[in-house]
């Protein structure tokens, strides 16, 4: 079912993959997110932020410029959330990592850090150190609260899409360009190679 509304949304309701009026009342890209369609959701949340975002003030229309109120609090604070789940985002007793993060956040020498972000779990901490150049893309995870998660997943894509060739620690999916750590003991240090 959720299929057919993703295609009735994309096809019919969207313009280039963002709703025809209030973009930020839609619920595809975090539907997009779910289901490991990294590209889909990206577009969905660069086609409304530029379209929506006020150069002026830095806050946000409520409908596209002229057709309605601008400096809207809620599509500012979904704006946010968007921005939440590109990095960090629960599913039940597993978080999910930086799954809708851009390839490019990972050329070579560029850092993801969220220090001390608040999730369901806790206090969390990521850092995440591109080293492609070497051949490895390295993170760190902590979240060792007592009702930490069960389950990370962490996406690390190569900025020009290859996969892994080897993992210190976790599985590594090739399709979705994630490790899974389970069970999650409270901290991981992860290193891929490529």
């Amino acid at each position: 079912m959720t299929g057919i509304l993703i295609d009735y949304y994309t096809e019919i309701m969207h313009v280039r993959n963002v709703a025809l009026s209030q973009p930020y009342y839609s619920p595809h890209p975090w539907i997009h997110l779910r289901r490991n369609e990294t590209k889909a959701f990206l577009k969905a949340y660069y086609n409304a932020f530029a379209s929506l975002a006020d150069r002026e003030t830095y806050s946000f229309w409520e409908h596209y410029p002229g057709t309605g109120s601008p400096h809207k609090m809620h599509e500012e604070g979904w704006f946010l959330m968007q921005t939440r789940w590109m990095l960090w985002m629960e599913e039940g007793d597993s978080l999910k990592l930086l799954s809708g993060i851009p390839r490019r956040w990972m050329k070579n020498n560029k850092i993801v850090e969220l220090d001390n972000v608040a999730s369901y779990f806790g206090p969390l901490y990521l850092n995440v150190e591109s080293k492609v150049s070497e051949g490895r893309i390295e993170a760190k995870i902590r979240c060792t609260t007592e009702r930490r998660p069960k389950t990370v997943e962490l996406r690390l894509p190569h900025p020009e899409g290859k996969k892994a060739i080897g993992i210190n620690y976790g599985i590594y999916d090739p399709s979705t360009e994630t490790v899974k750590i389970e069970p999650f003991k409270g901290y991981a240090d992860v290193v891929l190679e490529f």
